[in-house]
């Protein structure tokens, strides 16, 4: 109970499911137009498995500086409170902070659609670490990845040829 997660966006454009398992968890969601309300700031290091986020907010939102986030008294947020056996599913861009309201299990999982596939290729290269690789796996990782990337960069013009 307690734990919460920082103002932030999903990395890399993905999509996101969280699955309440046990207890309840409180989620207030921003719209992206909201990013500047939010006093927005990229590319910060953070304790999570990615070891970054792309976009996050300083703004403590129970308790904001009125001085330093005096924009935020502006922000619109939409809240839910997740139970046991419920579903929240967030589109990509939107704003994300949320709160163990009691002790709790949330399972929680980036996806794409087509609407933004071609941003996986950057979650994939995160997924290699340099130095822990091999130099030869760190090559033919690269190739593929790069190969990828180049494949959903195709489809997607392909799909828009077929769109005009």
């Amino acid at each position: 109970a307690g734990s919460i997660s920082r103002l932030h966006v999903a990395n890399h454009g993905a999509h996101s499911w969280y699955t309440q398992t046990e207890g309840k968890r409180l989620f207030f969601l921003f719209s992206p137009r909201e990013g500047a309300n939010l006093c927005e700031d990229s590319g910060t290091t953070c304790d999570h498995p990615e070891g970054y986020a792309a976009l996050v907010s300083p703004v403590d939102i129970f308790y904001p500086n009125a001085k330093r986030h005096a924009q935020f008294a502006m922000a619109k947020a939409q809240f839910v409170v997740l139970s046991p056996g419920e579903t929240l599913v967030i589109p990509s861009g939107w704003w994300r902070y949320s709160v163990a309201l009691e002790a709790s299990v949330t399972l929680h999982h980036p996806f794409w659609s087509l609407e933004n596939r071609s941003r996986i290729s950057e979650e994939f290269r995160e997924a290699f670490v340099d130095e822990k690789m091999p130099p030869d796996l760190l090559e033919m990782a690269a190739r593929n990845v790069a190969q990828i990337h180049e494949q959903v960069l195709q489809d997607d013009d392909d799909d828009s040829d077929l769109d005009g």
